[in-house]
């Protein structure tokens, strides 16, 4: 039978090594993956999509889809932009605030949006970023 003070520096022991392995599955949630897996973009390893591609901060992570060379500027024309924004109440702020150059300037901070998979696909997640902003903004159509 062990004493009162050996029992608990066993117990004390085992808490540490128990704190020890909680701390380093922490970390290892918060990167610091083995060699062989991804790092999320949320910080937890794995070797799947979900934490090798889009957002993968460290390790063998995926190489984005290539981009397809479309042009999002001449998708979203002068006239294009004037159809969405002048369906806006004279009232709305958005009407003095929102251009054409400030969408694409905010573009170059988004290299890949509208230009992934195919034409099509750019064209579509085009329409919808639009469509989005302008039900937000209190209309329910383009």
């Amino acid at each position: 039978m062990l004493t009162p003070t050996i029992s608990k520096s066993i117990s004390l022991v085992t808490i540490l090594l128990v704190l020890q392995a909680f701390s380093n599955t922490t970390k290892a949630q918060n990167c610091g993956c083995s060699s062989e897996l991804c790092c999320s973009q949320f910080g937890f390893c794995g070797n799947t999509s979900d934490y090798c591609g889009v957002g993968c901060q460290q390790g063998p992570c995926f190489a984005p889809p290539p981009a397809n060379g479309v042009s999002v500027a001449e998708i979203v024309t002068q006239e294009f932009f004037n159809g969405i924004i002048s369906q806006a109440a004279s009232s709305c702020a958005g009407n003095r605030f929102y251009s054409r150059g400030a969408f694409l300037e905010a573009l170059d901070s988004y290299s890949r949006f509208g230009r992934v998979g195919s034409t099509d696909d750019s064209r579509r997640e085009i329409a919808a970023f639009f469509a989005h902003v302008t039900h937000e903004t209190g209309r329910k159509y383009i």
